[in-house]
């Protein structure tokens, strides 16, 4: 994807969480989410901690666009069918994992595992922000 494309695409999209989401295995709580497009035209999602003294890094998952349109509607279904979700593809293992106090979103496998904890009305946010941000994405470019 070209700079001047790419420049025509950049949306950044921040998701507010609250005190009760927290990313493992950093093992941090999270303030904010930030889902944009990369230089590299996936669909990322980027952990903003509320402390990172650390220096771990932010990226949590980058999607193709099909797959993040495909996470989103996994989170709104494990929202209104109250049942875990998943999204399996060459390229992404995602799951959304329904709980009676929240969700737990998996990214990845084994030691590429990373898990993000959030309650409800996050997880609408969350899904509500992909859906910005793959709309933006593919948006025809103007002539």
């Amino acid at each position: 994807m070209s700079a001047v494309a790419l420049a025509q695409r950049s949306l950044t999209v921040n998701v507010e969480l609250d005190d009760r989401s927290f990313l493992f295995p950093a093992g941090k709580p999270l303030s904010h989410l930030m889902i944009h497009v990369d230089e590299a035209g996936l669909v990322r999602l980027d952990a903003v901690f509320q402390f990172n003294e650390s220096r771990q890094p932010a990226e949590i998952a980058a999607l193709g666009e099909d797959d993040a349109r495909d996470f989103a509607r996994a989170l709104i279904d494990a929202v209104y069918q109250g049942r875990t979700q998943h999204v399996l593809s060459d390229e992404a293992r995602l799951a959304v994992i329904f709980n009676p106090n929240g969700f737990v979103l998996k990214f990845g496998e084994e030691r590429a595992l990373r898990e993000l904890f959030v309650n409800s009305p996050a997880i609408i946010r969350i899904a509500q922000g992909i859906m910005r941000v793959v709309d933006r994405l593919a948006a025809a470019l103007p002539h």
